[in-house]
């Protein structure tokens, strides 16, 4: 098994000139908020929506908002939609404070690359147990979809913003994941190549293939011990 974690992270290219402005412009910063193709905005319940909308309107920070409609009900003057983003090219920018989530694998990744803290509201699959990864190495905020309201969306945000531990281990952990012999997308090329090299690199493959399904089990081990205890 060899560790490729961020292959897909290219180096940041230029933002359209809008977005380039947009958070060039932002003097108090700017939080990125999206929930991938997981949910819809359109499709979250209102009173949901309403409390996002509600807390992002006493924010002093911009927010750029992927939302999957030309217009959004009631939305603040300090909010910016887009249904789509170049989103790795934004969490570049030194301006971006925070990284609003669904807490997905790749989005997780990318946030930890170029030193984002995030907040992450989980809906399904691995997102929760991302979240509850960057909440324990304390880079990251969960808070779970079903939880969601004004007031704990409100906490969390202020929370992330507010305490430097946040920022500062997501740097730290930026500069651990930087500090590589070589790109992973290059290090999974080379294992690639090594293994069509070496006519499937037998030598690296586990011994346990060469077992009987009951050894790999132990189940002839744990037999042993039964009868043994059984006859004592």
């Amino acid at each position: 098994m060899i560790e490729i974690g961020g292959f897909h992270l290219n180096t940041p290219k230029e933002l359209p000139r809008d977005l380039q402005n947009y958070l060039d412009e932002a003097e108090n910063g700017v939080i990125y908020f999206s929930m991938g193709s997981n949910l819809r905005g359109n499709d979250m319940e209102e009173s949901k929506r309403n409390a996002i909308i509600k807390v992002f309107s006493q924010l002093k920070q911009r927010v750029l908002w992927k939302w999957d409609n030309d217009t959004l009900p009631r939305q603040p003057d300090n909010v910016k939609l887009g249904k789509w983003f170049p989103q790795q090219d934004i969490l570049a920018h030194p301006n971006i404070k925070l990284f609003v989530t669904h807490g997905g694998l790749l989005s997780v990744i990318e946030a930890i690359y170029h030193g984002v803290p995030v907040v992450g509201i989980p809906v399904f699959g691995d997102q929760e147990m991302n979240m509850a990864v960057a909440e324990a190495d304390g880079y990251g905020k969960l808070l779970r979809f079903s939880d969601l309201t004004e007031e704990t969306f409100r906490t969390a945000l202020t929370e992330v913003l507010n305490n430097d531990r946040y920022r500062e281990n997501a740097i730290r952990r930026s500069r651990i994941m930087h500090d590589q012999p070589m790109k992973p997308l290059d290090k999974a090329m080379y294992w690639i190549e090594y293994v069509l090299r070496h006519n499937g690199a037998p030598h690296l493959r586990t011994s346990a293939l060469n077992l009987r399904w009951f050894q790999v089990l132990c189940l002839d081990v744990v037999l042993f011990a039964a009868i043994t205890m059984f006859s004592i």
